[in-house]
């Protein structure tokens, strides 16, 4: 498992970033003028999983594997508590200062990822198990064999989006990778996600149906 900070990042100067914005802005209100963006700490992992929680209440992959309400909706997001302690662990989730918008990037070479068990959770049932096995099988034979920057999750808190949040989040990492010259991967599965991000450089590489799931799409952005 891999819980270093990302070398050459100088946590006083490069870990938070101003973000411009009011380009592109679809609604009349604006979040702020100037948006900052930082990377998540143990912190902020209550606020980064409600976010997650209310991002994602209605996404079919994740409905397709958590589609009971009383466990998707626990409180304080825990349906996402132990990937995005591990995730903020990684040193690579970024945030605005308000944790109402979240990004998690995986590194190049996909460093392993230890995921805890939650000591207050019941086990999960089998079928969750099964599903979890089919959709990690299914990403993982269209995952890009040369190094990459991953999109595990992108969400905005639903108060908050359409006003530049998320863009700003995937900046971060499009300008390290441009830097780096890595190309960016993703996985998404609804359409008007995959205009969302052909907006911002991606292209489709791959879709396919998972069984008696969701249609996915997997996401390409060149170096």
């Amino acid at each position: 498992q891999c819980r270093e900070r990302i070398r050459g990042c100088d946590q006083g100067r490069r870990d938070r970033h101003s973000v411009d914005c009011r380009e592109g802005v679809s609604q009349s209100a604006i979040y702020h003028p100037v948006m900052q963006v930082r990377r998540a700490g143990p912190e902020d992992l209550r606020r980064a999983c409600v976010t997650a929680m209310r991002s994602f209440v209605d996404d079919p992959v994740m409905r397709w594997l958590y589609p009971e309400d009383d466990v998707f909706l626990a409180p304080n997001g825990a349906v996402f508590r132990s990937a995005m302690t591990a995730w903020i662990g990684l040193g690579e989730v970024w945030c605005t200062d308000d944790v109402a918008a979240v990004a998690v990037w995986i590194p190049p070479g996909r460093p392993e990822i230890e995921f805890a068990d939650d000591p207050d959770a019941p086990p999960p049932p089998p079928d969750r198990l099964e599903r979890f096995a089919v959709i990690g099988e299914a990403m993982a034979a269209r995952t890009p064999a040369e190094p990459h920057w991953y999109l595990q999750l992108l969400g905005t808190h639903p108060d908050w989006q359409r006003q530049g949040l998320a863009a700003g989040l995937m900046n971060v990492v499009f300008e390290r990778a441009g830097a780096e010259g890595l190309p960016c991967h993703l996985e998404t599965e609804t359409i008007e996600n995959v205009a969302y991000y052909r907006h911002h450089g991606f292209d489709v590489s791959a879709e396919w149906d998972l069984p008696d799931g969701p249609h996915m799409w997997a996401m390409y952005r060149p170096a």
